[in-house]
């Protein structure tokens, strides 16, 4: 198995993720929709948080059809800008365990941190266009906006740099195996 098959193996475990994401998310978005029909399409909380549901839902749906169908791509991307064009037995070592599991965090956090930002940005532009001041705590703030797109920007940086990191961390682990009492013992009886 090469690195490359490993690499778009995760993408496509973080796309089924998001596909299962998508259908828990569909329920509450048809229950919106449902309402937001019940009560002859007026504007207020019911619109707003259908097209909050269609932001989110989409989010999920979109980022579990790339995942899967662009994974080849996306792990030859990744695979590139790490120099990762090596073989790969099962036996794991523990900076490619590392860097796997910083590739799916990375990616997990951006399918689930973009539909927020997304979010946010549109309920700024709805607040903005009828001319709302909002710029508390709440959801819209713009300092929400700025958390979030540096949360974002994290992420990214933990997918570019994963290999880096995986090396970096890998380092840190120095535990020596123990010998193999069995194969010793089969060797002095021999």
């Amino acid at each position: 198995m090469k690195r490359l098959d490993l690499v778009q193996l995760t993408i496509i475990i973080v796309g089924i993720f998001s596909g299962f994401f998508f259908l828990l998310s569909l329920p509450q978005f048809l229950l919106y929709l449902y309402s937001w029909f019940r009560e002859g399409l007026r504007g207020g909380g019911y619109m707003e948080t259908v097209i909050w549901n269609i932001i989110v839902s989409g989010s999920y749906l979109l980022a579990a059809f790339y995942c899967i169908k662009k994974s080849k791509q996306f792990a030859q991307w990744i695979c590139n800008n790490g120099e990762l064009n090596a073989e790969v037995n099962f036996a794991l070592d523990k900076s490619e365990l590392l860097f796997m599991l910083f590739i799916g965090l990375g990616i997990y956090g951006l399918i689930t941190h973009v539909p927020v930002l997304l979010v946010g940005i549109f309920k700024k532009i709805k607040d903005y266009s009828s001319h709302i001041e909002t710029d508390t705590l709440g959801a819209t703030g713009s300092s929400n906006l700025a958390v979030q797109s540096i949360t974002i920007l994290s992420f990214f940086t933990l997918v570019y740099y994963a290999k880096i990191f995986a090396d970096f961390f890998a380092g840190k682990i120095n535990n020596t195996e123990p010998e193999d009492e069995i194969a010793a013992t089969a060797e002095l009886n021999d």
